[in-house]
């Protein structure tokens, strides 16, 4: 695409509508096939290593392929990656359902996640390369609004279709979006976004990028085992050295570290990001299962309490940011932040009584609060950059979102095996489980203050059509 190609307003609705159909399918592909876990063990007969594997593969290996996927759409052009993305997790959808083993399932998992890798780190750049900048805070409220909108359906349709025609049915829904999703990219772009053609690719950059992502998700994922502090540790002491050495001396590297140096704004952003998902994405886990031993209801029940939540996020989302392209979006995500930590400090007060109003109370709470941080957050960020470097900048939000979601888990993961143990039926024992949740949250709330603090010390910078 040349810089004076302008859009027609038909063609950016299009690329909204194909942006926001991406933003949907991940979350609404990981939470529907969440819900079904339980039917895909009982049809594999398999351990529950190998179906923890369905979710671990499929969140590893998009993050693993998030930074790549970005840097080679530079090269070669967004339209054509996205397509391929879109292509990928159709066809892995066609095929996860016939798969004749749980092993091979889970590598159809891990082709999702390259997909979406490719999806998910174009999706916002396009939405930044097609709009004017006047307009960028809006159009990225509607895209994290699908994201919401995905984390609302995907448990509630993927339960319908799990018990209505079974497990295989979600994925053949997924491959129905992935359709129209291709359609809209493939007539609504006639000039392809490349912003970096010609550079070459780094290969050495990639390879040690792999390297780290793996030592620090393994290392996350598997706390508090001994081998997986160990592996932690070599990532940040060995393998994140080395990492940032060979970025330095590379001339057109995968990872962006210069966006980081001397950009205060994007710097504190992304951590922000990391410190967001790490404090708000095990709160779904932990409230679905206590929903269910304390409160004792179905899962369908838990499932219509907790879309409290991600509902308020959908529907506040886009008015945050349109809010947030007329004034500095740090006064937004500071109170975002702000208002979560008092959420979560409210649910420090759950028990083992279920007060529901509250619950629903603090829901539609954090839920507002997200709304308030996510999009202006992400507007923020990528105001902060050049044109040329929204597909770079995008992969890295994504990844610090990703890597955010890890860290939550972790902890998560961590604290039930200190409290519970792995043998240990959580039912069984409410006040291990209910001190493991309450330690969770209580790291949420620091966490959100930092990140309140970073948020409101980073001054929105300027952004120019001519970047």
């Amino acid at each position: 695409m040349t810089a004076a190609y302008q859009y027609t307003t038909r063609e950016m609705r299009m690329v909204l509508v194909a942006a926001a159909l991406a933003s949907f399918l991940s979350p609404f592909l990981g939470s529907m096939v969440n819900v079904a876990i339980p039917a895909i063990g009982a049809a594999y007969v398999a351990t529950a290593e190998s179906l923890a594997m369905l979710s671990t593969a499929y969140l590893i290996s998009s993050v693993m392929f998030m930074v790549p996927a970005a840097r080679v759409a530079d090269i070669v052009g967004r339209k054509k990656i996205f397509l391929t993305g879109i292509f990928l997790l159709a066809v892995s959808s066609v095929l996860a359902p016939h798969s004749p083993s749980i092993e091979v399932l889970i590598l159809c998992r891990i082709l999702e996640g390259v997909g979406v890798a490719a999806i998910t780190s174009n999706s916002i750049a396009l939405l930044s390369a097609v709009y004017p900048p006047q307009k960028r805070g809006a159009v990225i409220g509607y895209a994290v609004s699908a994201v919401f909108l995905g984390l609302t359906a995907g448990p509630i349709l993927g339960g319908v279709l799990t018990q209505m025609l079974g497990w295989e049915s979600i994925f053949y829904f997924v491959v129905v979006l992935s359709v129209f999703t291709f359609a809209a990219v493939w007539f609504s772009i006639s000039h392809d976004i490349r912003e970096n053609a010609g550079e070459p690719y780094d290969y050495t950059g990639t390879f040690v990028y792999m390297l780290l992502i793996t030592a620090l998700v393994f290392g996350l994922i598997n706390l508090p085992e001994l081998w997986a502090i160990g592996l932690l540790a070599a990532g940040v002491v060995v393998v994140l050295p080395l990492f940032v050495l060979v970025e330095k001396r590379t001339q057109y590297p995968v990872f962006a570290l210069r966006l980081f140096s001397g950009n205060r704004v994007f710097t504190r952003g992304n951590l922000a990001t990391v410190i967001n998902f790490g404090a708000t994405y095990a709160i779904s886990f932990f409230l679905s299962l206590y929903l269910q031993f304390a409160g004792m209801l179905t899962p369908m029940e838990a499932g219509m309490v907790l879309v409290a939540m991600p509902f308020t996020q959908m529907i506040f989302s886009p008015l945050a940011g349109r809010i947030s392209d007329t004034i500095e979006p740090r006064y937004l995500t500071s109170a975002g932040m702000l208002l979560m930590a008092g959420g979560l400090a409210a649910l420090l007060q759950l028990s083992a009584v279920l007060d529901l109003p509250m619950l629903l109370a603090t829901l539609v709470l954090m839920g507002f609060a997200v709304a308030l941080f996510a999009s202006p957050n992400n507007n923020m960020i990528l105001g902060s950059v050049q044109r040329r470097e929204y597909g770079s900048a995008n992969s890295i939000i994504g990844t610090m979102r990703q890597m955010g979601m890890v860290l939550s888990m972790g902890l998560a993961t961590c604290f039930i095996s200190i409290f519970l143990g792995t043998a240990t039926e959580m039912a069984g024992n409410l006040d291990a489980f209910l001190l493991a949740m309450h330690l969770s949250f209580s790291c949420g709330v620091v966490f959100c203050l930092i990140a309140a603090v970073l948020s409101f010390s980073s001054k929105a910078v300027s952004v120019t059509v001519s970047k």
